[in-house]
Parts: C-alpha cells; sequence; structure tokens
C-alpha cells in the first residue's frame, strides 16, 4: 500500500506547527557543514589534503564519544535544557578551531579542537526524528502508526540530505566569495540563532508531557540488531566520506579543489528524491529488502566513480550512489526508531547519527591518505568496498531479526 506523504506530513503541520519545519530543518546546516568545512579550510589554509583528512576524523572522533552521550543526557533532562548548554559549547569551540587554524598553531592543537568542535556540533535531525517518532505514535490503529513512521522517516531523510546538499554548497559558495572561515563562522551564528529556536520550540513541551513518566530502562538500549544498525550506519558515513575525499582530490588534480562542495551535492539529489519516493513503495517491499537492494545501487554508483575519466560520469555517478545511500538511510533510521527502547529513542537516533559522521570522517582520514598515494580512482574502490559491506551487514540484520521472531513465537 502506498504511503500518501503529502497528507501525513499535513497532520504532523497541524500537531506541531508550520514554522516547525523550515526551523527543522536550517538547524540541521552547521552540522552538514561541519565536516565538509573543516576539510575545506585545513586543505586551503596549511595546504594538505591528509591533514584535513585527519582533522575531519578527529571531530568525527568527538562525535562518536559526545554525540551519544548528548542523547542520553537528553533523553534523562530533556532536549530544551540539553540543546541550549550544546550551543554555547559549540559556538565556544569554533571559534576556537578557526583561531588555532588560521594562527598556524602545531597540528596536535588543530586535531584536537577539531574533536572538541565536532562533537559539540548540535545535531538537530535525531532530536527532531525523536520529536517526530512520538507524534507518529498517537494514533490507536497500527496500520496508521506505521504509515505515519514511514513519513516521518522519509521526510527526515529527504531533509537531511537536503541539507547535506546545501551544507556543501555552502561551504563551496563561502569560500570562493568570502573567505575559508567562513563557513564555520555561519554554522556559528546559526547555532546561536536557528538551533536554540528548535530547542525552545513548543513541540519539545508537547513531547515530553505524552511520555511523561516513560521509564528509560524499559529495556536494552543497545541490543546485536541496534548494533548491526550502528556498524551500517558507519559504512554509509564511509560512502559519504570516501567519495568527499575522492572528489576533492579528483577536482584538486583539475585545479577546481574549492569546488568540491558544489559538485559533491549532486550525490545528494538523488538521495533526495529516492528518500521521499521510497514512503510511496509497498508495505510488501519491506525495509530489509529495501536494504539489501539499494546499497547494490549504490555499489554500482561507486564501481562507475572509479572507473570514470571525466566530470560528465563522475556526476552521473554521484547521482546513481545517492540513491542508493538516500534509500538505506531511510532504512536504517526506520529500524533503529522502531527498535528503541521505550524513551530512549534520542539515545538510539543520535547513536545512529554519530555513527554516520564517524564514518564519514574516518573515510575522509584513510580516504585523504589514499588519494594522495593513489589519486582519486583509489579511494572511489573504498567506496565500493563499502557498499558490498553494507550488503552483507543488510543479510546479517535479516537473520538476527529472523531467529529473534521465530524465539518470540517459539516462546511460551
Amino acid at each position: 500500500m502506498a504511503v500518501p506523504l503529502r497528507t501525513d506530513i499535513r497532520a504532523f503541520g497541524r500537531l506541531v506547527g508550520w514554522e516547525y519545519f523550515p526551523v527543522a530543518f536550517l538547524g540541521r546546516l552547521p552540522f552538514a557543514m561541519m565536516i565538509v568545512g573543516i576539510l575545506t579550510i585545513v586543505t586551503t589554509v596549511r595546504g594538505s589534503v591528509a591533514e584535513a583528512g585527519i582533522a575531519a576524523a578527529c571531530a568525527g572522533l568527538g562525535t562518536s564519544v559526545l554525540g551519544p552521550t548528548i542523547g542520553a543526557m537528553a533523553d534523562r533532562y530533556g532536549e530544551r535544557l540539553i540543546l541550549i548548554v550544546v550551543c554555547g559549547l559549540s559556538i565556544i569551540s569554533t571559534v576556537g578551531l578557526l583561531a588555532v587554524v588560521l594562527a598556524g598553531t602545531p597540528f596536535a592543537v588543530v586535531a584536537l579542537v577539531a574533536a572538541l568542535a565536532g562533537g559539540l556540533t548540535p545535531q538537530v535531525a535525531p532530536f527532531s526524528r525523536s520529536r517526530l517518532v512520538k507524534f507518529a505514535g498517537i494514533p490507536s490503529a497500527p496500520a496508521r502508526r506505521q504509515r505515519a513512521l514511514s513519513a516521518v522517516m522519509s521526510y527526515e531523510s529527504a531533509m537531511d540530505e537536503a541539507s547535506f546538499v546545501a551544507g556543501p554548497v555552502l561551504v563551496g559558495i563561502l569560500t570562493s566569495f568570502i573567505a575559508p572561515w567562513a563557513p564555520l563562522a555561519l554554522g556559528s551564528l546559526l547555532t546561536a540563532g536557528i538551533v536554540v529556536w528548535f530547542a525552545l520550540h513548543p513541540s519539545v513541551n508537547q513531547t515530553h508531557r505524552r511520555h511523561e513518566g516513560a521509564d528509560p530502562k524499559s529495556g536494552p538500549v543497545f541490543t546485536v540488531r541496534v548494533l548491526v544498525l550502528a556498524a551500517a550506519m558507519l559504512a554509509v558515513g564511509g560512502v559519504f566520506g570516501s567519495i568527499l575525499t575522492g572528489l576533492t582530490e579528483f577536482l584538486r588534480a583539475m585545479g577546481h579543489a574549492e569546488q568540491t562542495g558544489i559538485v559533491y551535492g549532486a550525490m545528494s539529489g538523488g538521495a533526495i528524491v529516492i528518500a521521499i519516493a521510497v514512503a510511496a513503495l509497498p508495505r510488501t517491499f519491506g525495509l530489509s529488502a529495501r536494504w539489501i537492494t539499494f546499497a547494490a545501487l549504490g555499489g554500482i554508483g561507486a564501481v562507475l566513480l572509479a572507473v570514470a575519466l571525466n566530470l560528465s560520469t563522475v556526476v552521473v555517478a554521484l547521482v546513481l550512489s545517492g540513491c542508493g545511500v538516500g534509500a538505506v538511510l531511510v532504512a536504517l533510521f526506520s529500524l533503529g526508531a522502531d527498535e528503541a527502547p521505550n524513551g530512549r529513542s534520542t539515545t538510539v537516533l543520535t547513536t545512529l547519527q554519530s555513527a554516520l559522521v564517524v564514518g564519514q570522517a574516518a573515510a575522509a582520514a584513510v580516504g585523504g591518505y589514499v588519494a594522495q598515494q593513489g589519486g582519486a580512482s583509489s579511494t572511489f574502490w573504498i567506496t565500493a568496498s563499502l557498499s558490498a559491506v553494507l550488503v552483507v551487514l543488510a543479510l546479517v540484520h535479516r537473520r538476527l531479526h529472523r531467529r529473534d521472531r521465530a524465539r518470540v513465537a517459539s516462546a511460551p
């Protein structure tokens, strides 16, 4: 049965207020700009793609440590307080990062401050997912709840991809027309204004009241299946990161490294379309099957990237890869929301979002070194390998799901 996405989004608009959607989207931009912004300023100021990749990896490491912790604290103490505190710390750490990079301080200091800046950049996406998922649980009929959840995940994934289009494009434009420090400076301004607005939005009170009294210890959070989802998110992030560094090297060799963010946005074009389209897929084409199918599609795009000889072929391959990872992201976040214990959805979704960024940063670090040694094509083969890993993890998760379902069915 097809999901009427527009109808469900209208229903959410009446529940949370229409102003919620632009605020939640713009609030994603500081996080979407962070990795590309760090890569750009370190590459431009210090002249090293390898150092830029390491700095981005440190930012991802900070995200892996602080992201799930911030999500767990939000589940316990409420989103409003935690987000406002994190916004203040994020602005301080970003200003510090700009200062140490532009001052030419030793790279160890740059890497340390990059880790803090990455970990403290507010992640609006998992917080927004958590809010809307709770609203999706309002209908009493299971079919309507499932339809609402599908609409939420399609919408949120489309917004993620749109932010990851706008983020790199903004980085490229601001770097080209203003200065390498401008993207991170804009991110701080958006954090001070839009993300704080998101933290204060009335929807946070409504979702808190709906789940008041929920037991945060109602079940284990990090089950084996959730850990498999996190591993898959690492691989998806690796796809993004390896493509980003490979594309950076490809364009650097052509003398247009500053346009990386703009060209990289082509990848998300396909992802946005497919993230919206999957809401209309029949329920018989389940999340596991979608994961496997679209991961394989992304792998085909990665192979095309590895053998591409001109920019037009690269753009086509980026769109194809984007279609693959866009649908996989919808499936992974949907499965994560479904498997999160009551009262712990922000923890699980923030963990998945953090794993995505960690994978992106780690692949950027490895890809930066590989790109300098073997060229862009070598890095794109890493992308193809990660796409294969995604297919394997999908098969593992399907097997675990069937095993657990059989165990429940056989229980007295």
